[in-house]
């Protein structure tokens, strides 16, 4: 047995270089199906199926807090201890904050730079079950209060700043001008988004602001902290939910006023890390196995082609003895050298796919640096191979395994019958394909709408020439409390008043702001208030908002209209009355049925003795913050002289190119303070671009996989027709000898053309319409079963479809009467 396989291969081998044509055709066609399958299994795998890289990782939980309709809220310091130290359920709880600093005294970089870390429990390494590849980890000790900063660092930057350099360990650097001292390197494969380093906390629970020396631990107000817990072993997620729910229920009744409404949601920390990217995912898998399906059709396709040829071959064969088993299984060996060749190609493809879908999908996908073609890939890819041999082989193999012996040994002897069934073979075959490019197609052309719906919504300001940095001043050297008091010190007012200053006096500039938050850049910041004359209730929490810090030219360099009263100015400032610009979502909410310029609002107790209260004295146009797609949230906006803030985003608008004066900028930004980095610069329009990069992707692959399918359909039809004129040559003699015109034998091909279309294409619209369901979720303001989008993608693939037809039809009106006449058929 072994040596009849053998014998098949290398038969099957010698056949397959004899034929250089098909074979190159075949397995370029294989290797753009299994590649593109490959590379998004790939991507599947390692962000779906494979466990975090983490010790006994589906033990590790992520501890959301919710709030009345905020289903995704941090913890303040004291939730976290109560959490602490009240649980039964969990064997480790940890908690941290992002938080960016300005590096300096360490590495090659001359300038000063603003790195991106996390500020964590002391536990948090411990929690993970992840020990650092150079140096230690933190300690107990170094959780306590007064303790030293420590830092480690991520291999990458370890590798980027510190040349990789193993004495790093015990080199002293400042964050935000405090004195740090570098412990250790992560291992290469601990990767957190968009971390670099990490630093344990001053004050026991993570720090709310460097150098900030307040005690937090009793903060029951502003939370800020995220939440991490390892479930003790043998109990399970909705154990411990039930726990913390008594837990929360508790705390309730111990700060009625703070934890109305208040509670905790559980989720396995592997769903968080995934979040939304699943259902896209799986989408796209789904969509390059249709690929491969259509793939297997043309490939089977282009095989009984080649088989109709071997007529002879497969006749003799059998008259020597080779059963039908055999040449079926010789057939189904030539079509596995042909897929397993497709997809050592493939693989290759897939790499470059790879590297391509991480530049696209960075900021989209989660764990995406963690993909690669490995191990498992590649058994995968090998049974893919395999199975997708033995699909497209089978139909050709059964067809073609069965020769009428007496009709196939005659000199050009044909069966009808036999090339009748295989007609109705390859017919069906370029139906399947049509339908199913179909169902690709459609797909893509909603999604291509719904995006192109989305870039055109007005997000309430205009993105065009504006430039954006982000600063984030120490406070070490910027004293100030960081709670919206009023109590605040005049550095950080006469840093950032110096630079919109010279900033504003830079050739092309024509207005700067700051902002604490930009809009649709994926952060937000926000605070609960009162409202004067509404009283509070018990139990209730009062209105919270989100809030942006700003500065008087803010709504110039954005476009935003004013609606109603006035836009902050420069005499709002710290000794002038506390003022708030509202936006319409906010004034509609609160105050329905009035004018809601004069009303004022508090962020302090109104029941307490003298509450400061701030007076809104403008409304302005709604902007969209969190997406372009989201309907924009109540907003109301402070004056930066009045409160002011360390972190901050700069906004200038130019008349010129705004990346022109990125170097400009940070030259009179450092002029004020060298020690001070500016940190993502881009532009609005980049902004503006990344938060609809999941869209892009989706439509863009799921694009790319609709136009390979397109391309195949059509290089299918284009070979039905092919053989159909050949086999029809002696026909198509007779008719024109008899006075048909080349209309008339037009008219004979491209209709039987036409007919499989349409065929393919039916099938394809009831496919079109159960599938589609499945992007209601990607969609916006465009149905799943758009009519428009239907129709327009329907004509589009008759008409390609119909034009790949044309053209061997073309060919059969030109043929000479007598040479087809001649030709046996």
């Amino acid at each position: 047995m072994i040596a009849d396989l053998w014998q098949d291969l290398r038969y099957g081998a010698r056949v397959l270089v004899k034929q250089p044509g098909f074979t190159l055709i075949a397995v370029l066609t294989l290797a753009l199906g299994i590649g593109a399958n490959t590379a998004i299994f790939s991507v599947v795998y390692h962000v779906l199926l494979k466990p975090l890289p983490y010790q006994d990782s589906e033990q590790l939980v992520w501890v959301w807090g919710e709030q009345a309709a905020r289903k995704q809220t941090p913890h303040t310091p004291a939730d976290f201890l109560d959490y602490q130290r009240r649980n039964q359920s969990f064997a480790q709880m940890a908690a941290d904050r992002n938080m960016s600093f300005a590096l300096g005294g360490a590495g090659q970089s001359a300038q000063p730079e603003r790195v991106d870390g996390r500020i964590v429990s002391a536990n948090y390494f411990v929690l993970l079950g992840v020990a650092p590849r150079l140096g230690r980890s933190f300690a107990p000790e170094d959780g306590q209060a007064g303790a030293a900063r420590l830092v480690l660092l991520s291999h990458r930057y370890w590798q980027q700043r510190f040349g990789g350099e193993a004495s790093v360990v015990g080199q002293s650097l400042t964050l935000s001008g405090e004195p740090a001292t570098i412990v250790g390197v992560m291992p290469p494969d601990f990767r957190e988004p968009g971390v670099n380093l990490w630093t344990n906390p001053r004050l026991i629970v993570p720090d709310f602001a460097t150098n900030l020396r307040d005690d937090l631990t009793s903060m029951r107000r502003n939370p800020y902290l995220s939440v991490m817990a390892r479930l003790k072993p043998g109990v399970t997620l909705p154990q411990a939910q039930a726990d913390m729910d008594a837990i929360s229920a508790g705390l309730r009744q111990e700060y009625p006023d703070l934890y109305g409404g208040k509670g905790v949601r559980l989720v396995a920390l592997h769903e968080f890390v995934v979040g939304n990217t699943k259902l896209t995912l799986l989408l796209l898998f789904g969509a390059v196995g249709l690929v491969l399906l259509i793939v297997c059709a043309n490939v089977a396709n282009l095989t009984m082609a080649r088989a109709a040829t071997r007529t002879k071959e497969f006749a003799l064969r059998a008259a020597l003895g080779a059963g039908r088993g055999r040449l079926i299984r010789q057939l189904l060996n030539e079509s596995v050298l042909l897929a397993v060749a497709g997809a050592a190609l493939g693989i290759f493809l897939s790499v470059w796919g790879l590297d391509l879908l991480k530049k696209i999908g960075a900021r989209t996908i989660p764990r995406l640096a963690e993909v690669n073609v490995d191990l498992v890939v590649l058994i995968v890819t090998a049974v893919v191979a395999v199975g997708t041999g033995i699909l497209f082989g089978l139909i050709p193999a059964f067809a073609s395994a069965k020769p009428e012996l007496t009709e196939a040994l005659k000199e050009g002897g044909r069966s009808s019958t036999t090339g009748a069934r295989r007609n109705q073979v390859r017919n069906s075959l370029v139906v399947a394909e049509i339908a199913l490019a179909l169902v690709l197609l459609v797909g893509a052309g909603l999604l291509l709408k719904s995006y192109a719906r989305v870039q055109n919504i007005d997000p309430g300001f205009d993105r065009k020439n504006i430039l954006t940095a982000e600063l984030d001043l120490p406070s070490s050297k910027y004293p100030g409390s960081a709670s919206p008091d009023y109590n605040k010190g005049a550095a950080i007012t006469n840093f950032w008043n110096e630079a919109l200053r010279r900033v504003q006096q830079l050739p092309g500039v024509e207005a700067v702001a700051f902002a604490n938050v930009l809009p649709l850049s994926g952060s937000n910041t926000d605070s609960s208030f009162s409202i004067e004359g509404r009283e509070m209730r018990p139990n209730e929490p009062g209105p919270d908002e989100e809030l942006r810090n700003i500065s008087p030219d803010y709504f110039r360099v954005l476009k935003t209209p004013l609606l109603r009263g006035r836009f902050l100015t420069e005499a709002d400032n710290a000794d002038a009355p506390p003022v708030v610009i509202i936006n319409e979502a906010l004034a509609k909410k609160y105050w329905p049925n009035e004018d809601a310029l004069g009303k004022r609002i508090t962020f302090s107790d109104p029941r307490k003795p003298n509450p400061k209260w701030v007076t809104v004295v403008g409304i302005i146009r709604s902007i969209r913050h969190r997406a372009l797609d989201v309907d924009p949230a109540p907003e109301y906006y402070l004056s930066l002289a009045q409160d002011p803030d360390r972190d901050m985003v700069l906004t200038v608008r130019s008349s010129q190119d705004p990346r022109s004066l990125a170097s400009a900028v940070r030259r009179e930004i450092q002029s004020i303070d060298p020690d001070q980095p500016l940190a993502n610069i881009r532009t609005l329009e980049d902004v503006t671009a990344e938060s609809v990069a999941p869209r892009r992707m989706s439509m863009v692959l799921l694009g790319a996989f609709a136009g390979i399918a397109l391309l195949l359909a059509s290089v299918g039809i284009y070979g039905v027709i092919s053989y159909l004129v050949v086999q029809r040559t002696h026909e198509i003699g007779v008719r024109m000898a008899l006075g048909a015109q080349r209309g008339d034998v037009l008219r004979l091909v491209v209709g039987h053309a036409a007919k499989l279309v349409g065929i393919g294409t039916i099938i394809g619209l009831v496919l079109a319409v159960f599938s589609t369901r499945t992007l209601s979720s990607f969609l916006y303001t465009v149905g799943a079963f758009d009519l428009a989008t239907f129709l327009v993608v329907t004509i589009a693939l008759g008409a390609v479809a119909l034009l790949a037809s044309y053209i061997p039809a073309l060919r059969a009106t030109r043929a000479d009467p007598m040479i087809a006449l001649s030709h046996n058929g």
